[in-house]
C-alpha cells in the first residue's frame, strides 16, 4: 500500500521571515458544540480544558493557514511510485519564523505504508525527522509558522545543510492514517523524502546524505539505519544518523518510565495500537477517557491539547494496572516492538550516533542503554553519548557541538575515532557557573 508524507527544504535563497497571530483557517480551529462534547464524555470542565489547550496547539502552528488544496491527495498518486514527487510548491518564506537565507517548499511525495550564497559546492543533504507533533492530518509539521522548529532542524541551516523533513504519512493529507511510534514504517517516510527531493530538485544536493532525528524522529532514524534501502543507490550514499532521545522501543520505554506518569502519552499508546489495527489491543484508557478518544480526530487535537483532553479524569484517564492488565498490555508493547521497533535484532547498515539526556524526562535513560547494548550484540556500529543535567527538548540544541561535528566528518569522509566499534561515554556541557 502506497501512502504520503510531505517535506520541508530549506537553505537555498534568502528571504525575510516574521510571525503574527495564528489563522483561522485551520481544521483544528473548528469550534466545538456541546453537544458534541458531551457526546463522548467531555462535561463542562473537559470542554474548558480543550479550549485553552487547543488555543496552546495553534500557537505551534503561527499565522500560517492549512493548504487544503495542498494536502490533498495528488490525482497522480495511483500511478505513482515510492520516491516519486506529486506536488511542489515554493512557500513565501517571509511569512514564517525560518532563518535568513533559508528558502522553503513543500513537496508531496509517495513512500511506502504498512503493505544562503550561492556556491559551486552542492549543499550537503541531511533528512530531519521531528519529535512528537500529534497524529491526525491537522498537525502536519510542514504547516507551522517555522516548520515545527523547537531549537531543531535550524541548527542545520546555519552550517549550511540542506534539510528535508518529512511530516510522516497521515499528517497532513489523509490518504493514511499516521502510524505514530513507528521506527520501522515512519524510516520509509523519511527515506523517500530524500529521493523525492532528488527528484524536485535534480543535480542540487550533494549525493552523500545523513538523517537527524528527535524522539519519535530519533527512533526514525535508528529505523533507517537499519533499513536495507539505505545500501542502495536510489536514495545517493547514505552516510549515517544522528539519533537523539530515540523512542526506539515501546515496552523498554513504557517499562521503564509507568505510563500513569506520562500521563500525556495514553491518547497516543491507543494511536499506535489502533492506526494499525494490531491483533493485540493494550487496555490503556477507562471507559470514559476511551468515549472521548474521538475527539482527538474530530476536532484535529494536535500533541498539547490531546495530551491535556483527559485531565479533568482521575489519573488523567490512564487504567488501573492490575497485574492481569500489567501482563497482556505486556504482551501487546512487546509484539509491536518485535515487529516495528529499531534495535530489536536486525542488522544496521551505516554507523549511528546516538545522544540521550540522563535526566531524560519522556525517554528513560535505561530505555535507550538497553537498545544500545542489543544494537551492539549483533555486530551494529552505535555511539552512545550520555548527557546529564538535561531533559528532553534540551538535550538537542545542547548536545549539537557533538553532532555537528560528527555530520561534518562523515560528509568529509573522515574516519574518525572509535568509528568501528560500539563505545557508550558521558558528556558534558559548559554550564553557567553557580
Amino acid at each position: 500500500m502506497k501512502s504520503f508524507g510531505y517535506i520541508l527544504s530549506a537553505g537555498l535563497l534568502s528571504l525575510a521571515s516574521s510571525t503574527e497571530a495564528y489563522s483561522p483557517d485551520r481544521p483544528n480551529d473548528l469550534d466545538f458544540t456541546e453537544a458534541q462534547a458531551e457526546a463522548h464524555n467531555c462535561g463542562s470542565v473537559c470542554q474548558q480544558n480543550l479550549r485553552q489547550y487547543e488555543a496552546l496547539d495553534r500557537q505551534v502552528f503561527g499565522n500560517i493557514p492549512f493548504d487544503y488544496e495542498f494536502y490533498e491527495t495528488a490525482a497522480n498518486f495511483s500511478n505513482s511510485r515510492p520516491g516519486d514527487m506529486l506536488k511542489l510548491r515554493q512557500q513565501n518564506a517571509s511569512a514564517y519564523d525560518i532563518p535568513p537565507g533559508t528558502s522553503l517548499w513543500t513537496m508531496q511525495y509517495t513512500s511506502v505504508g504498512v503493505g544562503g550564497e550561492n556556491s559551486t559546492e552542492p549543499p550537503p543533504l541531511v533528512a530531519y525527522a521531528h519529535g512528537t507533533i500529534g497524529v491526525v492530518s491537522a498537525c502536519a509539521a510542514s504547516s507551522s509558522f517555522n516548520g515545527y522548529d523547537y531549537h531543531s532542524w535550524q541548527l542545520l541551516t546555519g552550517p549550511g545543510y540542506a534539510v528535508v523533513a518529512t511530516d510522516y504519512a497521515g499528517l497532513g493529507n489523509n490518504y493514511t492514517s499516521h502510524k505514530y511510534g513507528n521506527p520501522l514504517l515512519n524510516s520509509e517516510d523519511a527515506y523517500f523524502s530524500v529521493v523525492a527531493a532528488r527528484k524536485a530538485f535534480p543535480g542540487v544536493f550533494t549525493d552523500k546524505w545523513a538523517a537527524v532525528g528527535h524522539s519519535q524522529g530519533a527512533g526514525t532514524v535508528w529505523g533507517l539505519s537499519e533499513n536495507p534501502r539505505v545500501v542502495t543507490k536510489e536514495s545517493g550514499d547514505y552516510v549515517g544518523g544522528v539519533s537523539i532521545a530515540p523512542s526506539s522501543r515501546l515496552n523498554d520505554i513504557l517499562t521503564a518510565v509507568p505510563l500513569n506518569v506520562g500521563w500525556g502519552f495514553g491518547n497516543l499508546v491507543v494511536n499506535i495500537f489502533q492506526a494499525l489495527k494490531f491483533p493485540i489491543q493494550p487496555v490503556v484508557l477507562t471507559p470514559e477517557a476511551l468515549a472521548r478518544y474521538p475527539l482527538m480526530y474530530e476536532l484535529q487535537l494536535c500533541d498539547t491539547s490531546q495530551a491535556e483532553l483527559n485531565a479533568d479524569l482521575p489519573n488523567h484517564g490512564i487504567v488501573d494496572f492490575t497485574p492481569s492488565i500489567t501482563q497482556h498490555n505486556h504482551e501487546a508493547y512487546i509484539a509491536f516492538q518485535n515487529k516495528y521497533g529499531a534495535a530489536t535484532g536486525r542488522k544496521g547498515y551505516k554507523e549511528l550516533l546516538v545522544i540521550q539526556a540522563i535526566d531524560d524526562e519522556v525517554i528513560n535513560v535505561n530505555a535507550t542503554k538497553a537498545a544500545y547494548e542489543d544494537a551492539c550484540k549483533v555486530g551494529n556500529i552505535v555511539h552512545l553519548s550520555l548527557y546529564p543535567g538535561l531533559d528532553h527538548d534540551s538535550s538537542i540544541a545542547a548536545s549539537a557541538p557533538e553532532w555537528l561535528e560528527w555530520l561534518d566528518n562523515k560528509f568529509a569522509g573522515v574516519a574518525t575515532r572509535d568509528s568501528h566499534r560500539c563505545v557508550m561515554e558521558t558528556r558534558s556541557v559548559l554550564v553557567d557557573p553557580l
